[in-house]
């Protein structure tokens, strides 16, 4: 499941906020961290922004804003990514699947395509998370073309 919320102005506060927050032995860590390369870098990454969060998680909380939250599960993102390419930066580019780096992205409608996170809770709440699982892994059987030519 992802959560997405749409807060544009997230990313500039936190640009301020974090140069405040930061010692200087994390602020070199941060920095070696997005000036290097490696196979195992994201799983770095991840340990640092996870620790660096619950470290500073009541100062980082202040500067999101309300924005509510909404989930989509990988299941659907990759339904939109198999019915609609064309949503998809970088399908089509000469250098797909050549050894470029990059990470496939899928546009999605936050309107359409997501659901808002208070259901999905109330959901969990109320019919338990196996409801959940079963809604994200619901079938159903549609017509394909399957030419032999």
């Amino acid at each position: 499941m992802y959560l997405v919320s749409v807060d544009y102005d997230l990313v500039g506060s936190l640009d301020k906020l974090l140069p405040t927050l930061l010692t200087s032995e994390e602020s070199l860590v941060w920095k070696l961290l997005n000036d290097h390369e490696g196979s195992r870098l994201r799983n770095a990454e991840d340990r640092f922004v996870f620790a660096t969060s619950v470290k500073y998680w009541e100062k980082l909380k202040r500067v999101a804003r309300d924005t509510p939250f909404n989930v989509i599960s990988a299941r659907k993102a990759i339904r939109v990514l198999q019915t609609e390419p064309q949503r998809t930066p970088g399908i089509g580019l000469r250098a797909w699947g050549t050894a470029a780096r990059g990470e496939v992205n899928v546009h999605i409608s936050i309107q359409q395509e997501t659901t808002p996170w208070q259901e999905v809770s109330k959901r969990i709440s109320s019919e338990g998370i196996s409801s959940i699982v079963s809604a994200v892994n619901r079938k159903r059987t549609e017509e394909v073309y399957d030419p032999v030519i």
